[in-house]
């Protein structure tokens, strides 16, 4: 056999190194899940401080109990019981934050049923009163927060499903809001994820739109209103929607998981609310939740979503630039629809759990990241 030129030797090993060093440094590691009950059907779930004591809090919406589930921690990952508070008819996703400026957490809740957003202001103490419901549209189905129009109050944005449009809710900043006002989007709008896509440092949003196999990306005019909307197209039935930094050039990316091709499409920015090529990262089958985070501690944010036919997460660790090895299946309660990462035992490594509509429970998976291999 003729042997290869010094050159095509070089070249060949410089692509060998390549491909070895994009490999994630290592794998991703997570002790045993562990199950707490969390009221019927519970479908969404959230991380964050709600009783003022510096350890992580689950804040979780039981559709079938049209409710929300609050499990105070401990501080070590683990959780106590759960305490309900009543939202609107068939609650569907909670988000956490401030909406009064008192410096304790309050949540919101998209009520499909009802087309309200329920208003939960906290007491501190891991309580919450102050019920008010906020009409956005019918079939309100996902909200999330985020200071829109730069006054420094965190305003809402709820994704009405029956009528192909968003809603946004500016805060006054004492707890109430505004009238909603609607933009329209493509059909079927599921999830909305905030983000500046073109660098102009005015909050955009992105949309999964499950029935046009799409995401509508309406861009900010910083003041709280939005222009006509641009498609991109995704793998069918795109549910979950994330923003992030998944390829190393500080540009934001798109992330969204499509239950019918059992696969994450990522679409990796260009700066100027454009995307280049579409990239289809394997899951599970039916990934409902998605969220992305540096699971492996190598510098680079992975992807994981809970998958609600095979009862699994699906971890797709990065290779820093754009691409994805799914190198992990974790087993799951049953039927998980939702799946939120944060630090739940303040190791500083990122945990996550997942809401298991199925088993009505939430399965919490701490990070072993730091352990040594076994």
């Amino acid at each position: 056999m003729p042997r290869m030129p010094a050159a095509g030797r070089a070249l060949a090993r410089y692509t060998m190194l390549a491909a070895l060093t994009a490999l994630p440094s290592q794998e991703a590691r997570f002790a045993a899940g562990v199950d707490y009950p969390a009221g019927t059907y519970p479908c969404s779930v959230a991380i964050g401080l709600l009783d003022g004591d510096q350890a992580p809090d689950l804040a979780v919406v039981s559709y079938g109990s049209n409710s929300v589930s609050v499990l105070l921690g401990n501080g070590d990952g683990t959780f106590r019981g759960p305490r309900q508070f009543p939202t609107a008819f068939l609650p569907y996703v909670v988000t956490i934050g401030d909406w009064n400026r008192d410096g304790r957490a309050d949540l919101a809740v998209a009520s499909e049923g009802s087309g309200t957003i329920t208003e939960l202001l906290g007491e501190g103490d891991g309580t919450f009163g102050g019920r008010t419901d906020l009409d956005v549209g019918g079939g309100a189905y996902s909200v999330v927060a985020g200071d829109l129009n730069a006054d420094g109050f965190s305003d809402l944005v709820a994704t009405n499903l029956n009528r192909n449009q968003v809603t946004v809710l500016l805060s006054r900043g004492d707890g109430s809001f505004l009238p909603g006002v609607s933009f329209p989007t493509a059909h079927g709008p599921r999830s909305v994820a905030i983000a500046d896509l073109d660098l102009d440092r005015i909050p955009d949003l992105v949309v999964a739109c499950f029935n046009s196999d799409a995401i509508s990306i309406l861009l900010g005019n910083g003041n709280g209103t939005f222009r006509h909307w641009i498609d991109y197209p995704t793998g069918p039935s795109p549910y979950s929607v994330q923003v992030g930094m998944l390829d190393g050039d500080s540009l934001p990316d798109v992330a969204v998981s499509s239950l019918v091709s059992n696969s994450i499409s990522v679409f990796l920015g260009t700066g100027h609310a454009m995307f280049r090529r579409r990239r289809d990262v394997s899951t599970g089958k039916q990934p409902y939740g998605l969220a992305i985070a540096d699971l492996n501690e190598d510098g680079r944010p992975d992807l994981s979503t809970s998958d609600l036919a095979t009862s699994t997460v699906s971890i797709a660790l990065a290779t820093g630039n754009g691409d994805f090895l799914r190198r992990e299946r974790l087993p799951t309660g049953s039927k998980p629809q939702s799946i939120a990462v944060g630090d739940l035992n303040r190791d500083g490594l990122p945990d996550f759990v997942t809401a298991n509509t199925g088993s009505n429970t939430v399965r919490v998976f701490l990070n072993r990241a730091k352990a040594a291999p076994r």
